[in-house]
């Protein structure tokens, strides 16, 4: 550690020592610092004081050294933004950082809409699974864009969603709307109007098509849409093929 650094962890250990509580800034430092010592975590997670100070317990849950049983016991407590700094830190024991996520994604239905909003542009991968069933489509909106929104969780959304707006604003979205897999998906949608189902499906190719068809898992109005669309198709190839492309 630099000799400033060597001096507040010397401090604190001081106030340990003397069953006092550190100054709380030089023992924020001391935890900020990637080589906060694992023995300084150990007497922290000990420490019935530590759980009051937001702040300190924060940083002691998402160091690599922090005991399960301390964690377990602050996380309830801690606010969203936290909960997700415990979630972001790739230093957080990885089972700490589970519990994190389950805890934020329990907070979820407490949040305004814009605590929602500015958590789905960030949020873990598991937090995100959590969010994938927002009905608020600004919510899903902000939550397509998240660096960890992944193809998976483009068709795991179609099945969670039960507001059409979410899942439009996913299928005009100009990466997951254009996916093969979201849209072959997507005209299995139940949730969805029909004349969108039928935009969509008019991308597909024909033998998709007459999958979609043979399947049987799509609405009856959608299903005589498909044929009609099938068989203006053929009846255009036969008319090339004849010689007579009007």
């Amino acid at each position: 550690m630099p000799d400033g650094a060597t001096g507040d962890l010397s401090a604190v250990l001081a106030a340990l020592d003397a069953g006092q509580e550190p100054v709380e800034l030089q023992l924020l430092g001391v935890l900020r610092r990637p080589e906060c010592p694992r023995e300084l975590i150990d007497r922290l997670c000990g420490c019935r004081w530590v759980p009051r100070h937001r702040r300190v317990a924060c940083l002691v849950v998402r160091h690599p050294a922090c005991k399960h049983h301390f964690a377990w016991q602050v996380l309830p407590y801690l606010g969203w933004t936290d909960l997700h700094e415990v979630c972001r830190d790739p230093r957080t024991a990885p089972a700490i950082r589970a519990q994190a996520e389950r805890k934020l994604v329990d907070r979820l239905a407490s949040m305004t809409l814009g605590e929602r909003i500015n958590l789905a542009r960030m949020a873990t991968r598991g937090v995100v699974r959590g969010m994938l069933a927002d009905a608020e489509a600004r919510c899903i909106e902000a939550l397509l864009d998240n660096p960890h929104f992944t193809e998976d969780e483009a068709l795991r959304l179609l099945h969670a969603n039960h507001n059409p707006a979410c899942l439009l604003a996913l299928l005009r979205h100009p990466t997951w709307g254009r996916r093969r897999e979201v849209v072959r998906a997507a005209v299995r949608s139940p949730r969805l109007p029909l004349g969108q189902l039928l935009g969509l499906a008019a991308a597909l190719p024909d033998a998709e098509l007459a999958g979609l068809l043979a399947g049987g898992d799509a609405p009856e109005a959608l299903r005589e849409a498909l044929s009609g669309l099938l068989e203006a198709r053929r009846a255009a190839s036969a008319s090339i093929v004849d010689g007579d492309p009007s």
